[in-house]
């Protein structure tokens, strides 16, 4: 589909259009009129045109993201405006399935840190990383959303459906060089023609749920079977020079990037972690929640994921009418729906990384390398055991705190509960 977005000139006429207009922003006169214009009375059918919506609209006055080319063209002929002189044609975007983002809570600090890297030191690859619905799609959005201008090409793309390597290659082959190209066959030879794109054409490519193409059942970060050449991939954008930026959002690291990545290196990671509590809190007043006092509380009890604090404030206001109070009263860690996430991780883990995971909560919350060899079977080395763990920090399924003694390991007190019912199953 055929996608545009206004340029910056563009912008500026298109506000200056809308106000001699006159109509609110919020007014459904813009999406009826753009509406008839593509052929579709709203008031004979009681539907409007395709791309025709609040959601394009938003966008369409925004210029963060492309829109519907019809829609395109359809609000510019309704504010009086010829197109072709509004949109942006020196850029070109491609959002495919990337969320829009009704609100977005905090990460002022992370989103600075991305901005820096990208834009400021030119690094060649960014991952993003933490545990399901720490929010590292939204904080990818916002990030590309805000430095779109500084590149020719934005593609985003995810692997949840896990396509085939040769399929995501040849997708952004064909998007790139708008098909006056031939496709390669040889994967080689389609890595290569990427990797040349990224040198004449500053591109930012953003590949979203990265971990579904590293396998499950082993340490974190090797490949499934069929899905190897992205170590290629990781390998030649992360050591050739060139003026693009591939960024993966990921619930674990690729085991390259640990090679090549470093503070003052063109290669970095970026691990997510809670909120803020003044962040977690926010979500709480926008769920409409009752006994704010109390909202501490609940931040103190639950990791300050943004998925899991949407999840418990839906229970509170579902099943106690939004009274924080009368949820605590009831003194329990809520699983239910978390444990659909925590289900997700711990699948994906090997046989050793559950085990470990099993001693640390049935043995103490808190615990040293030296404590967690006296658990674990002696068969087991020492330097396995640390292998272990660092995968297990790699999936943010363990936290480490600094010791004067020795480094101690933690879980969570929901993972904690999730651990002990999963092994009591």
């Amino acid at each position: 589909m055929t996608t545009l977005k206004a340029s910056k000139q563009g912008l500026a006429r298109i506000k200056q259009a809308r106000e001699k207009k006159g109509w609110p922003v919020a007014d459904r006169n813009w999406l009826e009129a753009a509406s008839v214009f593509l052929g579709v009375n709203w008031e004979k059918t009681g539907y409007l045109a395709e791309g025709i919506s609040e959601g394009t609209w938003s966008r369409f006055l925004a210029g963060k993201r492309p829109i519907n080319a019809a829609a395109f063209q359809a609000y510019c002929t309704i504010l009086g405006l010829n197109w072709e002189e509004v949109v942006n044609r020196t850029q070109r975007l491609d959002w495919d399935s990337a969320p829009d983002l009704p609100s977005f809570y905090g990460r002022a600090k992370e989103l600075a840190t991305l901005k820096q890297w990208i834009v400021k030191d030119r690094c060649r690859l960014v991952t993003i990383l933490g545990m399901e619905g720490i929010g590292k799609t939204a904080l990818a959005v916002r990030t590309a959303e805000e430095i779109q201008d500084e590149f020719e090409y934005v593609i985003w793309r995810s692997l949840r459906y896990t396509p085939s390597i040769q399929t995501i290659l040849a997708d952004l082959l064909k998007f790139l060089f708008q098909h006056k190209t031939d496709i390669p066959d040889n994967i080689d030879s389609q890595i290569s023609k990427l990797i040349s794109y990224l040198h004449k054409h500053r591109c930012l490519v953003i590949l979203d749920d990265f971990e579904t193409a590293l396998k499950s059942g082993e340490l974190a970060g090797r490949y499934c079977e069929g899905y190897e050449a992205f170590a290629e991939i990781i390998k030649r954008v992360g050591q050739e020079r060139h003026q693009s930026c591939l960024v993966l959002a990921s619930g674990e690291k690729p085991r390259e990037i640990a090679f090549l990545e470093g503070e003052t290196l063109p290669v970095r990671s970026l691990s997510l972690t809670g909120l803020q509590e003044t962040e977690a809190l926010e979500i709480f007043r926008e769920k409409g929640l009752y006994d704010q006092e109390k909202w501490r509380k609940l931040v103190e009890i639950y990791p300050t994921n943004p998925l899991v604090l949407k999840i418990i404030a839906a229970v509170i206001k579902d099943s106690f009418n939004g009274k924080v109070g009368e949820f605590l009263k009831h003194n329990t860690i809520y699983l239910g729906y978390i444990s659909d996430i925590l289900d997700k991780q711990f699948e994906r883990l090997s046989s050793l990384e559950k085990e470990i995971m099993h001693q640390m909560a049935i043995n103490g919350q808190l615990m040293s390398l030296s404590q967690l060899r006296e658990h674990i079977p002696s068969q087991v080395s020492t330097s396995e055991i640390i292998y272990v763990l660092e995968s297990l920090l790699t999936r943010s399924l363990i936290e480490k705190i600094p010791s004067d003694s020795e480094l101690i390991f933690t879980l969570q007190p929901i993972v904690i509960k999730y651990v002990r019912s999963r092994f009591n199953r």
